[in-house]
């Protein structure tokens, strides 16, 4: 029952946000409708390169840790949509990670420690990624550096992040297993999987495992998603007829993503709407444009997801499938 109240308490909170939103922006939704189709189906396509992307990594970690047989990459595709569907209706991070976990779990017999291990693999490197990049995009919104040099700076931190994944890796590596082992011990108190899974057996094989061989191919992919999603954002405000820098938008991304970190309200829903206006206001841009736009984002990357989710169900093999 708390769990159920709490949900409607998140469900409301989100409902009200985005209420004073669209209220601020003076209502004005009638551009929704005149969004141009094909760029539409281009966030689309966008939507399913990330999905593969995200599949990639999750893949290259599933093998460094020995599973690899009992995946397909149609399946973590899949798996992957399905995290992020559910994203939609509860809080988006926590509700990625259970889905692909218990996937792997449930329908490929892979031990909940493994499982786990390769999520926070893969998720890990988006964080790592936006992390760095948050630097010069603080930077650039308080007005310290100019939009040029902010640009090049980016670069010049990615550039950096991804030699001394390269390079430089051993400490790191060692770093992030001891977090995930931190992590994991508290997961297994909760009861259904505490009563699952051999918490010192886990432990010691996991923190055995070595990954620095592909550490800069998940640094790498996780730059490619990052430019996929600048990309999105993009495309929707051509589809709208706005004119926004794409240098703008590839700047505020990192910023926007980490307040979508401290969204608890489902799918983010008002949270990252609102860090998103006030970064799009700070340029000059007209609040009768920015919720408009805001909501045209929103409603495509939603539908996107749930179609996709969809279609990659096509691709989706269980292991008695895979011979």
């Amino acid at each position: 029952m708390k769990d159920l109240a709490k949900k409607r308490f998140l469900w409301i909170v989100a409902a009200v946000l985005m209420g004073s939103l669209i209220w601020w922006g003076h209502r004005d939704l009638g551009r929704i409708r005149d969004l141009d189709p094909g760029l539409v189906a281009i966030c689309f396509g966008l939507t399913g390169a990330m999905a593969m992307t995200a599949a990639l990594k999750w893949k290259l970690a599933l093998d460094c840790l020995g599973v690899s047989d009992a995946t397909h990459f149609g399946s973590l595709v899949y798996y992957f949509m399905c995290g992020r569907a559910v994203g939609l209706v509860l809080p988006m991070d926590v509700s990625d990670f259970g889905v692909r976990t218990a996937s792997l779990k449930l329908n490929h017999s892979i031990s909940i420690g493994r499982a786990s291990y390769s999520v926070y693999l893969d998720r890990t490197f988006d964080l790592v990624v936006s992390a760095f990049l948050l630097i010069p995009s603080v930077l650039f919104i308080v007005g310290v550096i100019g939009q040029r040099t902010a640009i090049i700076a980016l670069l010049i931190v990615f550039v950096l992040g991804l030699a001394f994944f390269t390079f430089a890796v051993n400490r790191t590596t060692r770093l992030l297993s001891v977090v995930f082992q931190v992590l994991f011990k508290a997961v297994c108190r909760i009861p259904w999987i505490g009563k699952r899974v051999d918490l010192e057996k886990e432990a010691t094989v996991l923190l055995e495992e070595d990954f620095s061989s592909i550490t800069p191919a998940l640094y790498a992919l996780s730059g490619l998603k990052f430019c996929l999603t600048a990309l999105r954002f993009v495309v929707i405000a051509s589809a709208m007829g706005l004119k926004i820098g794409w240098a703008s938008i590839l700047l505020f991304v990192p910023s926007g993503q980490f307040a979508a970190l401290f969204a608890l309200t489902p799918g983010g829903l008002g949270v990252t709407d609102w860090s998103w206006s006030g970064l799009l206001y700070k340029i000059g841009m007209d609040r009768n444009v920015i919720v408009p736009y805001l909501v045209s984002l929103r409603v495509v990357i939603s539908a996107s997801i749930v179609a996709l989710m969809a279609l990659s169900r096509i691709f989706y093999r269980n292991p008695s499938q895979r011979g």
